[in-house]
């Protein structure tokens, strides 16, 4: 328990370095497998928005370059 409140007090250290003002989220840290598992969720997620992010460039594009070809009102 006290290895995995260490690992919380460190992860929160370094996420107020890279994001100050913003509350670290909640992770479970306390073994090297709840470690994989927050890593494999983590993964998850970023695969999700990474895909997002694709769709909405996408659309930006293509909106962008429909309204180029538009004649004006």
């Amino acid at each position: 328990a006290a290895a995995g409140e260490a690992a919380r007090a460190d992860f929160a250290r370094h996420w107020q370095a890279e994001f100050p003002g913003e509350p670290a989220p909640r992770m479970e840290l306390g073994s090297v497998r709840a470690m994989e598992r927050e890593l494999e969720r983590c993964r998850r997620h970023l695969r999700r928005l990474q895909r997002a992010l694709a769709e909405e460039r996408f659309k930006v594009g293509y909106l962008e370059a429909a309204l180029a070809r538009a004649p004006p009102p």
